[in-house]
């Protein structure tokens, strides 16, 4: 199928993470697919291990068509992409992956919907019913797009063939008027682009997903678990963020720990206040542990860092700790020994004294 040549510049937004065996062969696909159009290639780099900043400057020196952008801190794949589209030149941004399984070919298709059709936004939606893209994604991760899609066409309001593609073609002026309104942490760009502004003209051109060429996927437990809590503070309208309610989460855990230390402290006789202080400590320690592997994993601590965040946190919310023990000791007095809602009263005070230290001290 023939296409018209694009006009104005194209940007394309490449983020980056330890892609080093993938980004020479996106350089070459994208520059033949898009020999007749103007067009630069932005690569933001997450600082990666393996040297993919350094090989994509190292092979396109002298093509200012090429550049890349290393962050060493606030990563992350939305953010990458804001930053690359904020710095972009061209009149059409497009967010796309590099390791192979985004086709450049697809641009030429998404400008042409984007322009005869007057949208705002053009994304590219994977056939996730056809049995030929089962080499690009395996069964489970087939089966969790599934859901994740329905679930995010059910928090739109609206229903969308694959509103979690990280593929898209947006105008510069309506990024830049939407831009400001897309919330923390932005882990599916698209899906906040189009919550974010509503009355967004968008259509989906469908493509096929490719094996990706080197490398390993980005999927784990970890990005399922920031989606999970991305939606819900979609749901909330904003007014919980997704920070707050991945703390909340972790508190709950939390809560269990701390009944079973109590309750089995109790169970031996140990005076209530002794085990009162028990149970916070250890749950305290496990919600640190957690908090630090999931709400703030992009500001995770490690090694000797993370030894003293633990101190300081420990420190930082004793005050939380003490009102938590009083407030339950008290409680537990005054409401003829109810052990639960004497401990909800010391958490619930407990787990918003640490919110706000934990974000504003520990993993600032």
């Amino acid at each position: 199928m023939d296409h018209a040549v694009p006009a104005g510049r194209i940007s394309i937004i490449a983020p980056t993470f330890n892609e080093s065996g993938n980004v020479i062969p996106f350089i070459e696909r994208t520059k033949a697919a898009l020999r007749d159009a103007d067009w630069e290639i932005i690569f933001v780099d997450d600082n990666s291990a393996d040297g993919t900043a350094q090989k994509v400057f190292d092979y396109v020196v002298d093509d200012p068509r090429v550049r890349i952008i290393t962050r060493l801190q606030d990563r992350g794949l939305a953010r990458s992409s804001i930053q690359g589209m904020l710095s972009a030149k061209g009149d059409l941004l497009c967010v796309m992956d590099v390791d192979g399984q985004h086709d450049p070919e697809v641009v030429k298709e998404m400008v042409d919907r984007l322009q005869q059709g007057d949208f705002h936004i053009v994304s590219a939606a994977r056939k996730l019913g056809d049995e030929r893209q089962a080499d690009a994604l395996s069964p489970l991760r087939n089966t969790l797009s599934k859901v994740g899609n329905w679930l995010s066409s059910f928090v739109l309001g609206r229903r969308l063939v694959d509103p979690l593609t990280g593929f898209f073609i947006i105008r510069r002026e309506t990024f830049l008027n939407v831009a400001p309104r897309l919330g923390d942490p932005g882990f599916k760009l698209l899906l906040d682009i189009l919550y974010s502004h509503r009355e967004l003209r968008h259509a989906e051109v469908p493509f096929d997903f490719g094996a990706r060429l080197s490398g390993e996927s980005k999927l784990d437990s970890y990005v399922i678990w920031k989606f999970v809590t991305f939606l819900l503070s979609k749901m909330t309208r904003g007014v919980l963020p997704a920070s707050l309610i991945s703390f909340l989460f972790v508190g709950g855990s939390g809560l269990f720990i701390h009944l079973a230390v109590l309750y089995t402290a109790l169970a031996l006789s140990v005076p209530f206040i002794a085990a009162q202080t028990v149970a916070t400590l250890v749950a305290a320690t496990s919600n640190f542990l957690l908090n630090n592997l999931l709400t703030f994993q992009d500001r995770r601590l490690r090694g000797w860092n993370k030894f003293w965040g633990y101190v300081k946190f420990l420190l930082v919310s004793s005050v939380g700790i003490i009102a938590n023990v009083s407030a339950a000791t008290i409680a537990y007095e005054r409401l003829v020994h109810v052990v639960f809602l004497a401990t909800l009263a010391g958490i619930a005070i407990d787990t918003v004294w640490k919110f706000v230290i934990a974000s504003r001290f520990i993993w600032k």
